[in-house]
């Protein structure tokens, strides 16, 4: 398994078109990359600029190939330009021990 976490601040005035498509990205990216197991966006009601994402990927290679799609590349022209200063990323190699 391969997990992504990244953490970001977003413009207040960016916020909702940023988490809409993040919600879009839970339906559409598990559905068209192989290995995709989780795509998840969470914020916090008590910070609403405050947004977390969670993934879990089959692989690194199954992230990576998801990661240097024209997809992720146009994802990205939509929501970079929404985030307030760098975001808070980790990626980690890991084995799922619950359900």
């Amino acid at each position: 398994m391969f997990t992504v976490r990244v953490a970001a601040r977003v413009r207040a005035e960016g916020r909702e078109m940023f988490v809409e498509q993040l919600k879009k990205e839970e339906r559409e990216v598990p559905a068209q990359f192989t290995g995709c197991e989780r795509f998840r966006v969470y914020a916090d009601p008590a910070e609403p600029t405050s947004v977390l994402l969670y993934e879990e990927w089959q692989s690194r290679e199954a992230f990576d190939a998801y990661r240097t799609s024209d997809y992720f590349g146009a994802s990205g022209a939509i929501l970079f330009p929404l985030i307030d200063g760098a975001p808070d990323s980790a990626y980690f190699e890991s084995e799922r021990v619950g359900p």
